[in-house]
């Protein structure tokens, strides 16, 4: 009993001192403890996301034996790596590869209409393999996954879509039309995927009940259909190495006619971070995304415990005092050192208080912000540890400094009143406030990088209209009855034309090889070509620019066998005079009969591809042109209920095109926000810093300043002269940092093939409003000394 006694009377003899300093100082405790929880706080929403993304797919029980099948092809002297499969790798696998545990085939994620009695709601569905639900960790709460898709009548629902969809009914057994059409039952129920899974979908079906609704896939799903993807789980202690070997050249083997496709299997729980390729080896993907985060969130932490550092030691001669009268009663300075890191500690664990209630307070927006699902993981025991980890490791970083040069006052000298400044005590601190700007300079510089090239490639002709487009899903009545619905929305004055595609125009997801021309060189049959099949008025409808020729029009009925080709299309193929030229495409000899001007359909940041538009009935997507004339609230009214008439059971959906367009900049916008935040956030940070070494340099120089202005010295000049030594820090800083930036930036930058230029004036403005916001920081000190009574300065103790 008598040691934790003892030991709670130290803790006090600890405590208390360290809390009348803090309510004696309560300005700069505030600003201290404030910079710090802030600091904190969002260093660690950003270490919830690097988690959240190194854990993403983690959590499947078989997740090392767990793997997908990618495709490396031949496209214009390069390989490209991809992750469509055809329909009948599956068997093949199971059939030739003894390692192979269990496959699964499914197909691309969609939503579908699904109705139980008088309600219908719209519902994300995946096809798959039975086989899926044994190699993938799924809870299910009714039913089990041996049975759960073994009938192809079956439908698997997640705990929210059955929630959606029957409201505080027992699902199991009920019956559910899927697209007016199939009569399913509900066979099991799962818990939803987590947050952090590549799986989003609300509902499963088998994999022969998407052959039962899609016929097209029996007669065509052979091994040049590459359209489906395909999983794969191991035997246990089976070497990926040999396994890929095997399968390497499986494709040549059953399709001779696409020996150059190759396939090897990737890690399923990488794939998420890893995802980039060039010549079939991996390059990264977001894992680069994550561990930026990761660097800021170390960043930002780092400055704000300088920040810390500098304004504890900037009341030094507040302190000094009390350390000569301890240490003149005979405290040893490992007793000081303690005492100053129990101060420090205490003030870290009151900002982890602080930046707890800025993490809850700031997550809902941050959530918006990376279109994310994180939340503080309050049940988790290893999360408080990491939380402890953290901050006891702060406390003892952030007061480490502060505890040894407090701790290490002659107390002869200030005990008579003779603390100098010396060169060894000084440089610390500069080097502290040279890597907070430091780092504060890269981030205002990558802002503005990166916003410029945002615009740089916004500003780039697309080569069709995006504004007035709005685009809708082809559901329902909709494909057969469109061009009715298209006359009548004409006649009310809402779109000026429309047109049936088999995919957004903001969507390259389609391309197709095998196609000859007269001219063809050898292998070049070989190249995928990508392909958007539509109907009558696509150019009109989507405002593309035609450089020859014309649209697909019911004026010419021998359209049903015509193509358009953009620009690129007619430099592959050699085609002096494109008009009348015979293309095999698809097997039919097609007709070139327009030729439009190249338009970015894939990422803005690459050069257009070679694309040929086919005349056909692959009705996946409606484009509609808005009438300029009308308000869009007024045409989307018409539309919504000439939509109605003839799709009643469908909810009307549309996108705007040109914002499904701005999605493809959605990673550097969000990059671009993150960095301006920082960049705020940092600058506030470092102007504290700035503040707390402004105020020890004013103490320092009492003496000096009251000599001067009593010699004479104007207010101004005394300013002047206390300026100068923060504006060198600032200057170097900048330098430092523009280095850095220019290192890192450059190298970014010129991973496009379109990008904008390093230009000097942005780092002479940058270096303008470093000095700038400098200069307004360090004179609230500096001008407060120069205005000081030079009497209690020189007053003799």
């Amino acid at each position: 009993m008598a040691p934790f006694v003892w030991g709670v009377i130290m803790l006090r003899n600890y405590l208390l001192p360290a809390w009348r300093n803090l309510t004696k100082n309560r300005l700069y405790s505030i600003i201290n403890i404030g910079g710090l929880a802030i600091g904190m706080a969002v260093s660690f929403m950003l270490l919830l996301y690097v988690y959240n993304e190194f854990a993403f797919d983690k959590f499947n029980k078989n997740g090392g034996r767990l793997y997908r099948v990618l495709r490396n092809q031949p496209a214009n002297g390069d390989l490209k790596t991809g992750t469509s499969t055809p329909i009948p790798l599956a068997p093949a696998l199971t059939r030739d590869l003894p390692e192979v545990d269990q496959v699964a085939r499914t197909y691309w994620p969609y939503d579908e209409l699904m109705t139980y009695r008088d309600k219908a709601i719209k519902l994300n569905l995946l096809a798959v393999d039975p086989s899926f639900l044994n190699m993938f960790s799924f809870e299910f709460t009714a039913g089990n996954a041996r049975q759960a898709l073994v009938d192809p009548s079956s439908i698997v629902l997640t705990q929210s879509g059955a929630k959606a969809l029957f409201g505080d009914l027992t699902p199991v057994g009920r019956i559910i039309t899927l697209s007016n059409k199939y009569q399913l039952k509900v066979s099991a129920v799962i818990k939803d995927n987590p947050a952090n899974s590549s799986f989003t979908f609300k509902a499963l079906i088998s994999w022969d009940q998407l052959t039962v609704q899609q016929s097209w896939l029996k007669q065509s799903g052979g091994w040049d259909n590459y359209s489906f993807f395909t999983y794969v789980m191991l035997k246990p202690g089976v070497s990926l190495p040999s396994v890929n070997a095997k399968l390497k050249n499986m494709l040549a083997r059953y399709d001779p006619a696409n020996k150059e496709n190759t396939l090897f299997l990737y890690p399923f729980a990488r794939f998420h971070l890893y995802s980039d390729f060039k010549n079939g080896i991996n390059t990264g993907g977001s894992i680069d995304f994550v561990r930026l985060f990761l660097f800021l969130a170390i960043g930002i932490l780092i400055i704000a415990c300088i920040n810390f550092m500098s304004l504890s030691t900037a009341r030094s001669e507040r302190r000094a005092k009390e350390v000569g009268v301890r240490k003149a009663i005979g405290a040893r300075r490992f007793t000081l050192i303690k005492q100053f890191m129990g101060e420090s500690l205490l003030m870290v664990f009151l900002a982890l208080g602080f930046a707890i209630l800025l993490v809850v307070l700031l997550m809902p927006w941050f959530n918006d912000l990376m279109s994310l699902q994180l939340s503080l993981p309050y049940d988790s025991k290893w999360a408080w540890v990491a939380v402890l980890a953290v901050t006891v490791f702060t406390g003892l970083v952030a007061g480490s400094y502060p505890a040894l040069f407090l701790s290490s006052f002659n107390p002869v000298k200030v005990l008579k009143g003779k603390l100098d400044a010396t060169k060894r005590t000084v440089r610390p601190r500069q080097v502290f406030v040279i890597v907070q700007f430091t780092f504060a300079v890269c981030l205002i510089l990558s802002s503005v990088f990166i916003y410029r090239q945002i615009n740089y490639i916004k500003d780039r002709p697309v080569g069709y209209e995006r504004s007035g487009l709005v685009e809708l899903p082809v559901e329902g009545n909709m494909g057969k009855d469109f061009e009715s619905y298209r006359q009548d929305a004409v006649s009310a004055g809402a779109i000026t034309d429309g047109t049936l595609t088999s995919m957004s125009i903001t969507n390259n997801g389609s391309n197709s090889w095998g196609i000859t021309w007269q001219g063809q060189l050898p292998g070049e049959d070989k190249l995928p070509i990508d392909q958007l099949v539509g109907t009558y008025h696509i150019v009109s409808t989507y405002g593309m620019k035609l450089v020859k020729g014309r649209d697909f029009s019911p004026d010419y009925p021998s359209d049903s066998t015509a193509i358009l080709l953009n620009q690129a299309a007619v430099a592959l193929m050699r085609f002096k005079q494109p008009l009348g030229q015979i293309v095999n495409y698809h097997g039919q000899n097609c007709k070139v009969v327009g030729v439009v001007e190249n338009f970015v359909w894939g990422s803005p940041y690459e050069p257009v591809k070679p694309a040929i538009i086919g005349f056909g009935d692959w009705k996946d997507n409606i484009a509609l042109r808005l009438n300029p004339g009308k308000s869009i609230s007024s045409s989307l009214a018409i539309l919504q209920n000439l939509y109605k008439k003839y799709n009643p059971q469908y909810p009307f959906e549309y996108s705007f095109t040109d914002e499904k367009f701005n999605l493809k900049f959605r990673n550097e916008h969000l990059l671009g926000i993150m960095s301006a935040g920082f960049t705020c956030l940092a600058i506030i940070i470092s102007c504290l810093g700035l503040f707390g070494l402004a105020s020890f340099s004013a103490e320092q120089r009492r003496k000096e300043i009251a000599i001067r202005k009593v010699l004479g010295a104007s207010t101004g000049s005394l300013w002047a002269d206390l300026s100068q030594e923060f504006i060198w820090l600032v200057m170097i800083s900048f330098v430092l940092g523009s280095c850095i930036c220019w290192f890192y930036v450059h190298g970014w930058l010129y991973k496009y093939t379109y990008h904008t230029t390093l230009s000097l004036w942005v780092f002479a403005l940058t270096m303008l409003v470093s000095v700038t916001i400098c200069l307004l920081t360090v004179s609230v000190q500096a001008i407060r000394a120069a205005l000081s009574s030079p009497i209690g300065s020189l007053r003799a103790e």
